[in-house]
């Protein structure tokens, strides 16, 4: 996931796009991001959370962690890889769609 987004920033970055986005919608005063910034932020978060998840697993076999915390985790977890393989799968079918388009 880290390295399709090391390639979109790739992309973007030679290509010239500069779309800006706000972290809170549209809201005047928000700090702005790339869309290249926001990707990393996005996958970096669900790193994050996959990572925490094998803490906590880890904290269970030590008996340091309770049950219902390592499920909570592992529940964040798989949802942070869900969310991922759906955006990867849609960012896929955007690219096909472009690659489609009459020039």
């Amino acid at each position: 996931m880290i390295e399709a987004v090391s390639a979109l920033a790739n992309v973007t970055s030679t290509t010239g796009v500069s779309t800006e986005f706000t972290r809170s919608g549209a809201v005047s005063g928000a700090p702005k991001m790339s869309f290249t910034e926001a990707m990393k932020s996005a996958a970096m978060e669900q790193v994050q959370t996959v990572q925490h998840s094998e803490a906590m697993t880890m904290g269970a076999m030590h008996g340091k962690v309770s049950l219902q915390e390592v499920v909570g985790a592992t529940m964040k977890a798989e949802m942070a890889v869900e969310t991922a393989i759906s955006v990867r799968n849609k960012m896929i079918e955007a690219y096909q769609e472009i690659m489609r388009m009459p020039v």
